[in-house]
């Protein structure tokens, strides 16, 4: 697919201009799986839209072709269904191992607080009815 792309250049005082990429493997080993041999061709072309109409570029077109021979043996394969909840089971499993070893030994037991010390009690005296 072709991705053009723009940049400013915001002086020319070089005679020459560099742009470099990369090419992700797994591009093509995703989008290309069933091709052996792929040729890439990259053009770039430069353009100055200046006011001033001095400004001539020679040679402002340029290509270069790029041959990728990919190699059929790396492919990419999906993940067998039964790995999933396999691998959900040994995780929750080892979650309640880990559980168990804590509870054994007493991490989840609440810290008890000493008893709040007692009210004082005073003997009181009576004073019937009758007297108040």
């Amino acid at each position: 697919r072709c991705r053009p792309f723009r940049c400013p250049l915001p002086s020319l005082e070089r005679s020459e201009l560099r742009a470099r990429g990369r090419l992700w493997n797994g591009t093509f080993l995703e989008e290309f799986l069933d091709v052996e041999n792929l040729e890439l061709i990259v053009r770039a072309a430069v353009s100055v839209t200046s006011p001033r109409g001095n400004v001539v570029i020679k040679d402002a077109v340029a290509q270069m072709s790029l041959s990728l021979h990919l190699d059929p043996g790396v492919a990419v394969t999906a993940v067998p269904w039964w790995v999933l909840p396999l691998a959900v089971l040994l995780g929750l499993l080892l979650l309640a191992l880990l559980v168990l070893g804590l509870w054994k030994l007493g991490f989840f037991r609440r810290a008890r607080a000493p008893p709040p010390p007692a009210v004082p009690r005073f003997r009181a005296v009576r004073i019937p009815r009758e007297q108040r």
